[in-house]
């Protein structure tokens, strides 16, 4: 939530102003339209006050008014939001075999999307050419608009050094160490912020989705592996140097399978996409071909071997989330991706399992929900790095 505003009596003026500037945009996101006096209530600032800056934000095309309303005293007065004219920002993901971006507006309204699928065998080269090419087309449509670019959010699935800018390991990409921020930075001259996939999903929630106006919550996906992110007091916790959230690295069987990290028993080896897909293979002996949306439906139809799958992988993912719980005492868990799809299948056992591995105080209260981005949650969350930076930057001074 936003801070606390700060008085132009014994700091410096403008410090003042920005920082203030800073709390209303992010209010206006958060809660907006508003008006000028709730703002000024909201905050903590005198309507002179809140008028003067909104005036300076409305000449920089940041805010608008949009409709009249009545006061408590019958006193008719302007509400105010975000303008999507203040400017535009980028939204990429790398993934495994594909690349997605979007480009939107200053209120994160979608104005262009490609998506890019690429071979399993395809370079490191490859994908960053054809970011590279992405991010062209949608630094070009920015200008076409008349749209000022502001920065670009980039989520990649792997272990990323938010500080640094830089993806120090993707083991379902085999990638080590590479300075993206630094580059994009230089060859695009605008603020690029670079972030793990699931943090990055959990943001897009905290800000356009499931988890709007939920103060702390864990949003966990799956795919290839199992992501999570951690909003903690309306923000994303990166932990130290970036790498808190990697929750599909959680040791759950020390006996077990291999995993990509090169560690053994992780929760992804337990519950990711390829396990669930194997198991029901193994048990039904359908083809490769087989998609984890199909096992979805069919267990939504009744097949007894999809549900019992999902079953199993409830339990091992109750296991995981019990222990988050008890270290984190969240508000609520968004199951994302994969997850998301499967919600009605995995709830049941997810809740019995959940309960019987985390302790009772921490439990109370906590909902569990399905994410509301569909494929766009983590593009979103990329745009979110943006905005927050543009909008909160002086917010904690």
């Amino acid at each position: 939530m936003p801070g606390k505003p700060i008085s132009n009596h014994g700091a410096d003026q403008s410090l003042a102003r920005k920082h203030n500037s800073s709390l209303i945009l992010d209010l206006l996101r958060l809660e907006g339209p508003l008006s000028r006096a709730a703002l000024a209530g909201k905050i903590g600032l005198t309507r002179s006050t809140v008028s003067r800056i909104v005036k300076e934000l409305s000449t920089d095309k940041l805010v608008r008014e949009v409709k009249l309303s009545l006061g408590r005293k019958g006193r008719p007065g302007m509400l105010l939001e975000l303008d999507p004219r203040g400017g535009s920002a980028i939204g990429l993901e790398i993934g495994v075999n594909f690349l997605s971006i979007l480009l939107t507006d200053f209120t994160a309204n979608v104005l262009w999307r490609e998506r890019v699928a690429l071979s399993d065998d395809a370079s490191r080269e490859t994908y960053l050419l054809r970011a590279e090419e992405l991010l062209q087309k949608a630094a070009g449509l920015a200008v076409e608009r008349c749209l000022r670019l502001m920065g670009i959010g980039v989520g990649v699935w792997g272990l990323v050094d938010y500080a640094a800018g830089v993806i120090r390991f993707a083991p379902n990409l085999k990638w080590r160490d590479i300075p993206l921020k630094e580059k994009w930075q230089d060859e695009f001259q605008v603020p690029v912020y670079l972030e793990n996939d699931a943090n990055a999903s959990a943001l897009g929630e905290y800000y356009f989705g499931a988890g709007r106006k939920v103060e702390n919550f864990l949003y966990l996906s799956m795919d290839i592996g199992v992501g999570g992110g951690i909003i903690s007091n309306g923000k994303l916790f990166h932990g130290a140097k970036g790498y808190a959230g990697e929750i599909g690295h959680m040791t759950i069987d020390p006996a077990g399978a291999q995993c990509n990290c090169g560690r053994t028993g992780c929760l992804e080896t337990l519950v990711g996409r390829k396990v669930i897909l194997q198991k029901y293979r193994e048990r039904t002996g359908e083809g490769e071909a087989l998609a984890l949306e199909e096992v979805i439906q069919r267990g939504r139809s009744g097949d007894e071997i999809a549900q019992a799958v999902f079953e199993e992988a409830a339990e091992v993912l109750g296991q995981g989330i019990g222990n988050l719980v008890n270290i984190f005492n969240p508000q609520r868990i968004i199951l994302g991706w994969s997850l998301g799809q499967a919600y009605d299948l995995l709830l049941p056992n997810l809740r019995e399992s959940i309960k019987r591995n985390s302790l009772a105080d921490p439990l109370q209260g906590l909902d569990i929900v399905p994410f509301t981005n569909g494929a766009d949650v983590c593009l979103l969350g990329c745009v979110a790095l943006v905005l927050d930076e543009i909008i909160r930057e002086r917010i904690n001074v």
